[in-house]
Order: structure tokens, then sequence, then C-alpha cells
């Protein structure tokens, strides 16, 4: 897990769970490593990120462990590591993708960077209005379409549709969509 609070377990309890399920589930025995994305930036915890079978980078609010994230997103992608990105691990995987494979080298979110001519996270529409946070973020069950034969299809049972949780003020931004897909991004979802 690199994340930007890993000195603190229980602010990931519900990953630490998810994931403690998920290896009960296939009958497999888990070692959580925890990696601070700070760590990364500083040079320090590669080792132990060398020494991993699969990333998981959760999500979190704020700049500090961005680029971190960002790294393991790039190592993850150069050494065909599995890669799970939660919320802002996703994020941080589509910044990366447009840095290092689209060779756009400022793309960034707009919660971090305002001014980026690359913004491969935005707002979402709805909430560019909203000035009151707390309690304000998009919040409910949404529908997603899944890819028939991809993983994430297959992780749920080979359906195609499934409704989902999800609580978001910052979403991919669709217009670099194509772009990422004639790279080798897959949109499973």
């Amino acid at each position: 897990v690199v994340g930007k609070y890993t000195e603190l377990h229980d602010a990931y309890m519900s990953v630490k769970e998810a994931l403690a399920h998920a290896a009960a589930a296939v009958d497999r025995r888990l070692e959580i490593e925890w990696i601070s994305s700070v760590d990364l930036e500083k040079g320090r915890g590669w080792d132990a990120l060398s020494a991993v079978d699969g990333i998981v980078v959760p999500g979190g609010f704020g700049y500090r462990g961005i680029e971190g994230k960002i790294l393991a997103a790039r190592y993850a992608r150069e050494n065909h590591i599995p890669y799970l990105g939660l919320c802002l691990g996703m994020q941080t995987m589509c910044i990366e993708f447009a840095r290092n494979v689209l060779g756009l080298e400022d793309a960034n979110s707009s919660e971090f960077e305002v001014a980026t001519d690359n913004e491969i996270i935005h707002l979402m529409e709805e909430q560019q209005q909203i000035t009151q946070l707390g309690g304000t973020m998009r919040l409910g069950i949404y529908p997603c379409e899944l890819q028939s034969g991809s993983t994430a299809a297959r992780a749920y049972g080979d359906v195609t549709r499934i409704d989902e949780r999800h609580r978001h003020r910052f979403e991919f931004n669709n217009a670099y969509r194509q772009r990422f897909e004639a790279a080798g991004m897959r949109f499973s979802g």
C-alpha cells in the first residue's frame, strides 16, 4: 500500500480489511508492506516497493505525497506490476500515463495545479459552482457499464453493468480519452 498516511494504518482501515477479505476469498496469505509516498519522493522506500507483488494506491486529499504516488504508478507500469488505484490512486495513475506515455510533461489534476494546460483530472461539472466544502461531494450509487471480457467484468462475475457507491469531486477528463486509448490505456468501465 503506497500512501501518504502509512504511519497511521487505521487511516486505510477499509483498504486493509478489503485486501484481507480478498486474500481470504482466494485462499492466499496477505502481507501488506506500508510504503510512504512522501518517502518515494525523497528516494526512500524503493527496496520495499521492488519486493512487492502488487501495488495498491488508496485515495486521499491534498498535494503532499502526490508525486510519490505518481512514481509508484510509473514503477508499476514499467515493471508490469499489478496496480490498483482507488480514487486518487486512479487519478495519479492517469497523470503518470499522460506525462510518461503521452509526453504531456505538465499533465496534472486541477486539484493540485489549477493552471495546467493538460488537466487530466478535473473538477466535475456539477461541482464547479460549489464554494462551500464539507459534505458537498457527489455521493451515491451510480451505474457503470463494464466491457465484456475485461478484468473488471470477470471480477464481478462476467456482468456488464454494475452499480457502485462513490464519493467524488474530481474525475478523469474525457477530452483525453481517445489519446489514452490510442496509446494503450483500456477503459473497461
